[in-house]
């Protein structure tokens, strides 16, 4: 199924339906919730000509305004489902609260700091909060050091949680981010923006036993875009071509051992015959030594 996103002046067969769909929208909105919010037409859900259904933002009007994205089935009539809408607007808000306050305690560590809190609804209905933090500044040499630090401050700051279990997972850009970012938060952390801001990701996995939080898990991973992961198959690529590996495949591995030394990367040769060879690679000088 497709979305066409600014769908009226993308898609003319659709534009009396859209027009119907946003007109309802919009009287239901004024309506119902006066100049609280107002409604953005994102686009039309269709397939093979048939019209399923459009989506709209509905935003706040206020500085920082709140959006929810709600979904209008096409039907006759038209059915705004106001009990669905006001449960993800408060979700929403809850979200919003719970991330300024996060963002509040970690910015007495890391001044400019971003963060979002979402509590997420378990298969057996426990709840777990998931928590993400752009630390703006690269994860230092002595990471050890680091790690030992953030534990900490994560056990004084998941006191005030009650739920079973807590992630947090910390961001860390290649240099120190300067930038004074005015854009939403949810927009800041969207893959697509938020994957190039990072190099170093570390997670921390808390689970409560009887009234005490233990950490269960840690992780350490590496975030390399493109252009660098390119770069070092290129160095792999030459080295296996000039010491008779030319027909094995090369595969840069995902590592999330947190003793890991963050200057290489690790790396996979293999053969058609399935034999493999491990290695690693140095970010900066491309340097290369193999497992015995």
């Amino acid at each position: 199924m497709t979305l066409g996103c600014n769908s009226q002046a993308q898609n003319k067969m659709f534009e009396k339906e859209e027009k119907k769909a946003i007109k309802f929208m919009e009287s239901q909105i004024a309506e119902i919730y006066n100049n609280q919010f107002k409604t953005e037409f994102i686009g039309t859900f269709h397939e093979f000509g048939k019209i399923y259904g459009f989506q709209f933002y509905i935003v706040e009007n206020d500085e920082y305004p709140i959006a929810v994205v709600y979904n209008l089935g096409n039907q006759s009539p038209f059915e705004f489902d106001k009990q669905r809408f006001d449960k993800e607007y408060q979700a929403i808000k809850a979200k919003v609260r719970a991330s300024e306050a996060l963002e509040k305690d970690i910015r007495v560590y890391y001044p400019k700091a971003r963060a979002i809190s979402d509590r997420i609804e378990n298969s057996d209905g426990t709840f777990r909060w998931v928590n993400t933090i752009y630390s703006a500044i690269p994860l230092k040499k002595e990471k050890e050091k680091t790690f030992a630090e953030l534990d900490s401050l994560c056990s004084l700051l998941i006191k005030k949680n009650n739920d079973q279990e807590v992630i947090y997972n910390f961001y860390f850009p290649k240099v120190t981010d300067k930038t004074k970012y005015t854009d939403n938060r949810f927009s800041f952390f969207e893959f697509e923006n938020f994957n190039q801001k990072h190099i170093h990701h570390y997670r921390i996995d808390f689970e409560k036993i009887g009234e005490q939080f233990k950490i269960n898990n840690k992780k350490l991973y590496d975030n390399l875009n493109d252009e660098q992961s390119e770069r070092l198959k290129e160095s792999i690529k030459k080295w296996k071509s000039e010491n008779g590996f030319e027909n094995w495949e090369i595969s840069l591995l995902i590592e999330s051992s947190t003793e890991r030394d963050l200057e290489f990367k690790k790396f996979m040769l293999k053969s058609s015959d399935g034999e493999k060879k491990f290695g690693l690679i140095k970010l900066e000088t491309k340097e290369l030594k193999f497992e015995k």
